[in-house]
């Protein structure tokens, strides 16, 4: 049984960019929005939910696309010379796509701790745009191990764990790409395009359900990160002056969800 909750609309983001060196930069943007009384209707039958408010655009970063990010994404350079930057009109675009829908409103993300969400704030910050409080995020990857390692604990009854080659329990992989292939089934089409990835996002949680309770724990206040992260205009820190452990999670992180690992 699914509760009630605090949101009224479930936003699916996915970025696609640069690459990973920082700073990264966007490529391309996708927000999918949906009304929570929707997605649990369509639970019922699997079926993505007709009423979908979606905004994809292209955006001409001011840096060189890494060579694997445009083997990855099929975004080269040249493709985007015509596109804008993000700018204060793309702000305040975005900003108006959230606001139209029902508040609050809670972005969703698969690793968007580590990327999309960071990466958005920072982007719309730099043009002066910020969002207001009923705008909350969370984390979809963390959602979705938080709730295998719950059903790991209580099915631990001493029943005979897959294990690899070497004896070792075998490791489930959250990748977005893993759990659609297993919840959903097959390939989603238009993988590593920021609207097929976020709406394949969207049907892990239609086929899914159960992880909305941990989707919603997870949440907190999207515009706080930006205030505490980017209002004061500090300069960004080099990867080299960064924690290592800090840098190998993010990295790690973004190659599980694009399904590398």
């Amino acid at each position: 049984m699914i509760g009630d909750s605090q949101f009224s609309t479930f936003i699916f983001l996915d970025l696609e960019t640069t690459g990973l060196r920082k700073p990264v930069e966007i490529t391309e943007l996708s927000l999918i929005a949906v009304e929570r009384a929707h997605v649990i209707n369509s639970s019922k039958t699997k079926m993505v939910p007709r009423l979908l408010d979606k905004l994809t655009t292209c955006v001409r970063p001011t840096k060189e696309i890494e060579s694997q990010a445009s083997m990855v994404t099929c975004i080269s350079n040249e493709d985007l010379e015509r596109k804008k930057e993000f700018d204060i009109e793309l702000g305040g675009t975005v900003k108006s796509f959230i606001m139209r829908q029902q508040q609050p409103a809670c972005l969703v993300a698969h690793n968007g701790d580590n990327f999309d969400f960071k990466i958005l704030v920072s982007h719309l910050d730099a043009v002066g745009i910020t969002l207001p409080e009923t705008v909350y995020a969370t984390d979809s990857l963390k959602a979705f191990r938080k709730q295998h390692k719950e059903a790991k604990n209580e099915s631990h009854n001493g029943e005979t764990t897959e294990q690899t080659g070497n004896g070792k329990p075998k490791r489930f992989s959250c990748s977005l790409k893993n759990l659609y292939n297993t919840f959903v089934g097959g390939e989603f089409e238009n993988a590593h395009s920021a609207e097929g990835d976020a709406l394949a996002l969207l049907k892990l949680v239609v086929h899914k359900p159960d992880v909305l309770e941990c989707l919603e724990k997870g949440a907190y206040e999207l515009c706080c990160q930006g205030s505490t992260k980017h209002s004061s205009r500090k300069p960004q820190v080099s990867l080299e002056e960064k924690d290592e452990s800090q840098v190998q999670d993010e990295y790690f992180s973004q190659l599980e969800k694009e399904g590398l690992l």
